[in-house]
Order: C-alpha cells, then structure tokens, then sequence
C-alpha cells in the first residue's frame, strides 16, 4: 500500500505557477513578439504581459505596454525589454519595477504614486542602471559598438524628462550622477556615467527620434533648464 501510494504522488503531474501580471499591451504598431516561458509569438493589442516576458519591436514597429500600476513603457523599432521584476501592493504602499533592456531605446513614464512608502522602479542595461520613482525618462542601449575599443560592452544613454533620477554603473553603485529634466548622461562600458549635462537640442531631437509617435500621448521636451515647466529640481 506504501510503495503505491508513493509511485502514485511520483507519477502525478506537477503544478506549475501562474505567471505574475505586470500590465498589457495598449498599442502596438508593425511586428511585436513576445517570449514567454521559452516559446515566442505575435502580442497582440489588449494582450496581458507578466512577469519575465521579454517583449521584442521589429523594425518600423512599436508599442505601449501599460503596467499594472499605471506606469508606462514606449518601446521603439528594434528594442528589446525584459520585465524582470514588478511587485505592485497597494495594501502594503509598494511598487518595486525592474525593466531590462537588452537593445535598442524605450521611454518610460513612472506613476506618482504619493502614498507609497516605497516605489522604486529601474531600468538596467549591460552597462548602467536608471532609476525613478516618479517621473519620465528615455534610456537608449547599443550594445554592439565593433570599432570601439572602449566601449566594448556597449552604451547606455539616458535623458531624463522631467523632475530627476539617477544613473550608476554596476561595477560602482556607490557613484550614481543625478539628473534633472533636460540633462543627459552616457555609461560606456563598465566606467562611470559621464557627468550630468543639458542636451543640445541636436541631442534631443535623436534620442526622442522614433518615441514621440508612439501611443496617444507624445512627449514633450523639457525646457532649457530644471524640470518640463523651466524650474529646477526640487
């Protein structure tokens, strides 16, 4: 009776968890695929996205992929993104977001969330880690810079929007630069970001290249100096 009833909890299929819900898509355009537990197919508009899927932009493609906490990510043509993490509990006043971004740019619209005790959201690249927790910013990764012997392992670009987030390198966590809206930084490689500077409006018109169509609202270029209204950071 023993031996069998062993060789029948052996023998029983094993249940498998059910993927987390991180948001769904709004608006795609072009060819959009995501991976999923190793198998890849088309993500259509309306579709959930969970936790560890991989979402992927052809070329003259785009999307927006709404999360669960309301934040916003706009992908352009030929970018990959990883939801590697994304806790949202409002009982318990928590969003924890981690985005990773293997190619190409996104733009990312953090929620406000005022009553939250903790609400970290980053993004990581192969060479940079952006953070916000409550504001907007576009992060560009390229990662195969074949003539460049410096940045082998590529470069991450981040501008930041509006308000202020910071930017580190993995190999010193220690050193991040602070940004306010208009100001971009660069981490080649494994070195530490370059120092935080205002964006030419050449600068701006790329790094914004190919988001601001994207989804119903587009994104507006924040002033001279300080933040989207023209003031400084608070």
């Amino acid at each position: 009776m023993v031996t069998a009833a062993i060789s029948l909890l052996l023998a029983a299929p094993q249940l498998r968890a059910e993927p987390e819900l991180a948001g769904r898509a709004e608006i795609l355009t072009g060819t959009v695929t995501v991976e999923r537990a190793g198998k890849q197919e088309a993500l259509k508009t309306g579709d959930p996205v969970f936790i560890k899927d991989r979402i992927l932009t052809g070329a003259d493609s785009s999307a927006e992929i709404v999360l669960v906490d309301l934040s916003r990510m706009k992908l352009a043509a030929d970018t990959g993104l990883e939801i590697a993490g994304y806790v949202y509990n409002p009982s318990e006043k928590i969003r924890h977001g981690l985005i990773s971004l293997t190619a190409g740019k996104a733009r990312f619209a953090v929620q406000d969330l005022q009553e939250f005790n903790d609400t970290r959201f980053r993004v990581q690249t192969g060479t940079a880690v952006a953070g916000s927790r409550d504001t907007g910013f576009i992060v560009a990764y390229d990662r195969e810079l074949p003539r460049d012997e410096v940045c082998r392992q590529g470069l991450t670009t981040v501008l930041c929007l509006e308000n202020s987030i910071i930017v580190f390198s993995p190999e010193f966590p220690g050193k991040p630069a602070l940004l306010a809206a208009n100001m971009m930084s660069q981490v080649c490689g494994p070195n530490l970001p370059t120092p935080p500077r205002f964006a030419t409006a050449a600068e701006l018109a790329r790094i914004l290249a190919g988001l601001d169509g994207i989804g119903n609202t587009k994104i507006t270029p924040p002033g001279p100096t300080g933040d989207s209204a023209g003031c400084p950071p608070k």
